[in-house]
């Protein structure tokens, strides 16, 4: 199954970009606790967990075609990088609300074929 991403969302999408290719297998997905650490001069560490989980993704792409690049930059403009959310769909069919939270870097492999990567946060 080919991934998505929907602005707003799935249902009710103005602006969406779907890639004539799946990302680069694997696919990463983290899941993070980031607790607050501190050791005192005695060694003690201390632990807080004030940080809710945090999930993402990240989705390497390679020889991807010029017009999906420029397609993807219609679409991470629209969302405005990491301002607004929008779904995403796995190559599994899940639905996750999420942000992209890497800026807009393509480069240029060979001629009309791009690589980069794309990371995205899960809200």
């Amino acid at each position: 199954m080919v991934t998505g991403y929907y602005y707003p969302n799935y249902a009710t999408q103005s602006v969406s970009w779907t890639p004539q290719y799946d990302p680069v297998f694997p696919l990463t997905q983290t899941v993070d606790h980031p607790n607050l650490r501190s050791i005192t001069a005695g060694g003690t560490l201390y632990v807080q967990n004030k940080v809710p989980k945090q999930e993402s993704f990240e989705l390497v792409f390679e020889l991807m075609p010029k017009t999906d690049r420029d397609n993807y930059l219609t679409f991470f403009n629209a969302v405005e990088r990491d301002f607004k959310t929008f779904e995403y769909r796995d190559p599994d069919g899940n639905l996750s609300t999420v942000r992209i939270m890497n800026a807009f870097n393509f480069k240029l492999d060979r001629p009309q074929l791009y690589s980069g990567t794309i990371l995205l946060r899960k809200e």
